[in-house]
């Protein structure tokens, strides 16, 4: 019978010996893996606050394009906020969790504090920064609508120091558009027109005309363009359209009782949009033909026996025809914040909720802004101030982003050079309107009046 041998002394230290190191690896590689799943998650979290406020920038910037400015960011971190305990506007609207409801109150119940467990202690140790600057500082070069933005995230924890940067480009256009109506027209079949149609000369070409009558190329092209272009309008089909459009659809409204909420509002919705739809292309006409009208007056014409050639009745219905079309425009603008307005209604935001609320919110602030500067309208200003304040009082705690912008702006209204400086399109629009159209609606009222009587 074989007998078991016993094991030596020096195997039971070599086993334990093995066993020691085996468990030390084992442990160390525990703790390395603890370590890396510690450092990763503190990275994953780091990632999601930083889109949190990429996401809060996003919204910032498509409601107002100064949003950097409002929110006090330049090309420069200044210093580095907590993510906690309310030390940043971009983490002080988290949740609404005591009375009153509806209303998220910073101080109270906006934060992340120690009461958000377990969220507190696994985002506390994270500080964040953000910058931001245009491409492009001034002028009007494309750059200038671009806004690079820059987050960074740091922390310390056991496995040392972290950090995530997280830098990318938003769209935030100041410079003015760069629209002209000469786009959509066709000028060569315009001006091809004018010697049968304007000076009844079929046979002949401006330059033709302009020899034959004594008049220079510049006056018979302004002249033929305001008449053509203006009485091609008045008779378009779009133009025909958009009144009948208008006029079936109050019909519509007068019908509607009240209880048909939805249907109220598509048909004010209608309106709205058709009617701003009248102005915008009102205005792109006048701002057409006012350099041809610019030309006129440089020249001195209709003074006397110059700018003969042409039918002067035909010529000054014409030049009505501008003036309906310039009162077109201002009618139209505020016909349009009219129907935009009373879908802020009650009824009509219980029906469609806060999105559309925001969007019509935000398309009225465009048009009060054109409002605000009309000649003819000298309450404008003051019922665009009126309205802001309205924004304001609904947006405490419950829109900080639409809060911000509506404070910004009320500052910039208090300086009219400085607010239509940082709105290069109302600017624009304020040239023509206050700048250009009284000359030329006071030169349509002499001008017409002269014709008859020489």
């Amino acid at each position: 019978m074989k007998q078991r041998r016993a094991m030596t002394l020096v195997e039971i230290t070599i086993g334990f010996a093995i066993l020691t190191a085996i468990s030390a690896f084992f442990i160390s590689f525990m703790t390395a893996s603890s370590k890396e799943i510690s450092f990763s998650a503190d990275h994953f979290n780091a990632m999601v606050l930083s889109q949190k406020v990429s996401e809060d920038l996003l919204e910032e910037i498509a409601l107002n394009p100064y949003g950097l400015e409002t929110l006090g960011i330049d090309e420069t971190i200044k210093s580095k906020h907590d993510v906690v305990d309310g030390s940043s506007v971009f983490f002080s609207f988290i949740e609404d969790r005591n009375e009153p409801w509806g209303l998220i109150e910073p101080a109270k119940d906006g934060m992340i504090n120690s009461s958000m467990q377990p969220l507190y202690d696994s985002v506390k140790k994270f500080k964040f920064g953000v910058s931001g600057s245009r491409l492009a500082k001034t002028g009007d070069h494309e750059d200038r609508n671009l806004v690079a933005c820059s987050i960074d995230f740091s922390w310390s924890a056991k496995t040392g120091k972290g950090s995530y940067n997280n830098s990318f480009d938003l769209f935030s256009p100041v410079s003015a558009k760069k629209v002209s109506l000469g786009v959509s027209l066709n000028e060569a079949e315009i001006d091809a027109r004018i010697p049968a149609e304007v000076y009844m000369r079929p046979a002949q070409t401006v330059g033709e005309l302009a020899t034959a009558i004594g008049e220079n190329v510049e006056a018979i092209l302004a002249v033929g363009r305001i008449s053509l272009i203006s009485r091609d309008f008045i008779n378009s089909q779009f133009y025909r359209d958009a009144k009948e459009k208008i006029k079936g659809l109050l019909a519509k409204l007068s019908t509607l009782p009240p209880e048909e909420t939805e249907e109220i509002f598509e048909t004010r919705l209608q309106l709205a949009k058709t009617w701003y739809e009248l102005a915008k292309v009102c205005f792109q006409i006048v701002s057409y033909l006012e350099p041809h009208f610019a030309t006129l007056q440089l020249q001195g014409k209709f003074d006397g026996s110059s700018g003969s050639g042409f039918n002067p009745i035909s010529f000054q219905q014409n030049l009505m025809s501008v003036r309906i079309i310039y009162e077109y425009f201002v009618g139209s603008i505020v016909q349009a914040r009219y129907y935009y307005y009373l879908l802020l209604g009650p009824d009509m935001v219980a029906l469609k909720g806060n999105k559309a609320q925001m969007q019509i919110i935000q398309k009225l602030i465009d048009i009060y802004r054109v409002t605000s500067i009309l000649p003819t309208r000298p309450q404008g200003m003051s019922e665009y101030r009126s309205f802001l304040e309205r924004v304001h009082a609904l947006s405490v705690n419950r829109n900080p982003f639409l809060n911000r912008m509506v404070n910004h702006e009320l500052k910039l209204v208090g300086n009219r050079k400085n607010w239509l400086e940082h709105y290069p399109n109302l600017a624009r629009i304020d040239d023509m309107v206050a700048g250009k159209m009284p000359g030329v609606l006071a030169f349509i009222k002499a001008r017409t009046v002269g014709m008859l009587t020489n």
